[in-house]
């Protein structure tokens, strides 16, 4: 089962609504993380996932966005979407006495997602817990060890400070092959193509860059993502023709390497796009990369 881990922004769940009638609910079950006041749009895309049979986490503490507290400020503005999701809390440490309390309230019907260290403690209530989000990198091989019901995540897209810094390639991640070999792993996740450090946006656009996720199949089926930078005139005007440039960089490596990409909903609008010459914005170009990276580790999963 793949956990995909978003932000609540307008175009992450954009994607997850695009999404929910293509991708099975027996291969995902997104983390959803609320970081704006306008809880209409998270509203719509529980409902329309449920729609579809997909039940998201909702992290129902976010400290994030519009939302820095890190209280339940969520499950009360959710009441219609009752039985729709799963509550997630978020716990930050085993110090994060506010948290613990409120995953406690729950009585085990709700998920945990684990920030950093654990003690023994924090293992035992955890364990209390329909699903455990944790990073092996954050806490040690025997409280990993001794976790249960565990959906194993990474920070794996190596996010550059400036586009004109991506590679032409890069690894992404083997998460999708490990986790299976690990006891106790019900499923795992990442961030996407985004980075697990949360911006409002970014900067100017001196570069535009799209990114391509697709399976390796030569590093035994390792996840990568392909970069395709536009050209640089140290300026930030045109980012609509910067963003045709590197979009039609996508199109020819594509056509010149069948079958290296999964044919995804997001690959053909990326198609639509450069036969219309259309510029929709780069959240919007983030948008179809998201999509894409999750059909295809969906794809994967249907597969194997």
């Amino acid at each position: 089962m793949y956990f995909p881990i978003l932000k609540g922004k307008q175009n992450e769940l954009i994607a997850l609504r695009e999404l929910s009638g293509i991708v099975s609910a027996q291969y995902i079950k997104p983390v959803i993380e609320p970081v704006r006041e306008n809880i209409s749009p998270l509203k719509r895309t529980i409902q329309q996932l449920a729609d579809n049979e997909i039940i998201p986490l909702v992290v129902i503490n976010p400290a994030l966005g519009d939302y820095a507290g890190g209280e339940d400020v969520i499950s009360s503005l959710l009441t219609e979407e009752d039985g729709l999701y799963l509550p997630c809390v978020k716990i930050k440490n085993p110090q994060d006495s506010a948290a613990i309390t409120l995953f406690q309230s729950f009585n085990g019907r709700a998920a945990v997602y684990l920030e950093s260290s654990v003690d023994r403690a924090l293992v035992s209530i955890a364990n209390h817990s329909m699903y455990t989000l944790v990073s092996q990198s954050r806490v040690s091989s025997t409280a990993f060890a001794e976790l249960r019901n565990k959906v194993i995540y990474g920070d794996c897209f190596k996010k550059e400070v400036k586009n004109s810094d991506y590679s032409e390639d890069s690894l992404f991640s083997g998460l999708h092959t490990d986790y299976r070999a690990l006891d106790n792993v019900v499923g795992f996740g990442d961030f996407t193509i985004l980075s697990e450090d949360y911006s409002e946006s970014g900067g100017p656009a001196y570069v535009v860059a799209v990114h391509l996720s697709y399976i390796n199949r030569d590093e035994y089926d390792a996840m990568h993502v392909r970069h395709f930078s536009s050209y640089d005139d140290r300026t930030p005007t045109n980012p609509g023709g910067k963003f045709m440039d590197a979009l039609s960089k996508l199109v020819h490596y594509v056509h010149a390497n069948p079958g290296k990409f999964t044919q995804t909903a997001g690959l053909d609008e990326f198609f639509t796009l450069h036969a219309s010459r259309h510029y929709p914005g780069l959240g919007f170009v983030k948008k179809i990369s998201i999509k894409h990276h999750i059909e295809t580790t969906c794809s994967y999963i249907q597969e194997h």
